[in-house]
């Protein structure tokens, strides 16, 4: 029998996983670069949406493939605590590779990497560069969470069996997934908002994601660097490794005080909504009144199950929190949590403009037509 009290501590390890402070950092330079690049149908939100579906599945099978391969080695050629002490070196690697690639974006080298067009099949020669992202991800994750990885995913197969070997495995994997998918969703619902004005936004956007690649660069060659001190000193201490230790213990709190299958519940509606949506013109007239409105009723099922705490009531708090915490942007800059706030915040306020600028341009040529 399958141990779910083990598999729902190891959802929420991969929800903290998704947030660590070494993969963390590359995920803002793919997903501004994934706002920025050109592709056909960039119009069509539906064909944005399903390409980002495409692409988020892409990185979860690079992650999953790489921690599978870790997995299998360490239960049969390899001792984990070998592989510990050899991946801060792998994350020195990552991250002195990606600084001179974030510099050259930033003098307008644009990497020739497309993302998937879903009219060209899941066959297209650009999943291949997703893919890698996916399992580069992987590697410098795996820096910041070798503990969790190691004690709880790997662990289980030893003290557990297979049975609650596999549920952990696929529950660390999905928790991981859902984050990725969920972030790689909203960029996709963003290329369609500034669709009509990506030509002259990508410029920026490409140097703005070199900017992103140099920083992440040289955060993970000082978190591998400080790793590979601690294997020989485990006192050392560095203070951009304690404040990034302290973001992911206040991710880990929230985690854990927020439910972790809430999380993954109100992840996973996010997700088959907007796969549902997405594949709308697929389905008869009754056919998609039916299929949302099983989607509503079940939503609306887990939602007050939850006492309207799964989405409802957060995001009210949210609404109602937000004039707080921009006071707190300058009465407390020191805060960790004002980086991403800020951010979050500019990018909404990117979306909503251009959206709104687009929305003007289409009434004004109407008017004009009429």
């Amino acid at each position: 029998m399958i141990d779910w009290d083990l598999a729902s501590f190891a959802l929420g390890a991969g929800l903290i996983a998704a947030f660590n402070p070494c993969g963390f950092a590359m995920l803002p330079a793919y997903l501004a670069y994934f706002l920025g690049l050109e592709s056909d149908g960039d119009g069509d939100a539906s064909h944005n949406v399903l390409r980002g579906l495409a692409v988020g599945l892409t990185l979860t099978a690079g992650f999953v493939t790489f921690f599978t391969v870790i997995g299998i080695l360490t239960q049969t050629v390899v001792d984990a605590g070998t592989i510990e002490q050899r991946i801060p070196y792998a994350t020195v690697g990552f991250g002195v590779l990606l600084v001179p690639l974030g510099v050259a974006m930033l003098k307008g080298y644009e990497p020739k990497l497309r993302l998937p067009s879903m009219n060209r099949g899941t066959g297209s020669r650009e999943l291949p560069s997703i893919f890698a992202f996916g399992i580069s991800y992987a590697v410098v994750s795996l820096s910041c969470t070798a503990p969790i990885f190691f004690g709880t995913v790997i662990g289980s197969f030893t003290s557990r069996g297979t049975v609650d070997g596999v549920s952990v495995f696929v529950a660390y994997a999905l928790g991981m997934s859902l984050v990725v998918m969920v972030l790689t969703l909203a960029m996709a619902v963003g290329r369609s908002s500034v669709a009509a004005n990506m030509r002259r936004v990508l410029p920026y956007v490409n140097r703005v994601s070199g900017g992103l690649l140099v920083v992440a660069g040289i955060y993970l060659t000082l978190y591998g660097w400080w790793e590979i001190k601690v294997l020989d000193d485990p006192t050392e201490s560095n203070w951009l490794v304690d404040r990034s230790l302290d973001a992911q213990n206040r991710v880990q709190n929230w985690v854990v005080d927020s439910g972790e299958t809430r999380l993954a519940l109100a992840a996973a509606f996010i997700i088959g909504t907007s796969l549902l949506w997405a594949l709308r013109s697929n389905f008869t007239t009754n056919a998609r009144w039916l299929a949302f409105g099983a989607v509503a009723a079940s939503y609306m099922t887990f939602e007050f199950s939850y006492g309207a705490d799964l989405a409802i009531l957060p995001t009210i708090r949210t609404v109602a929190d937000a004039p707080g915490r921009v006071a707190n942007w300058f009465a407390h800059p020191g805060r960790w949590p004002v980086v991403f706030e800020i951010m979050a915040a500019a990018l909404l306020g990117v979306l909503v403009f251009f959206s709104a600028r687009g929305r003007l341009q289409h009434v004004r040529s109407d008017h004009d037509t009429g």
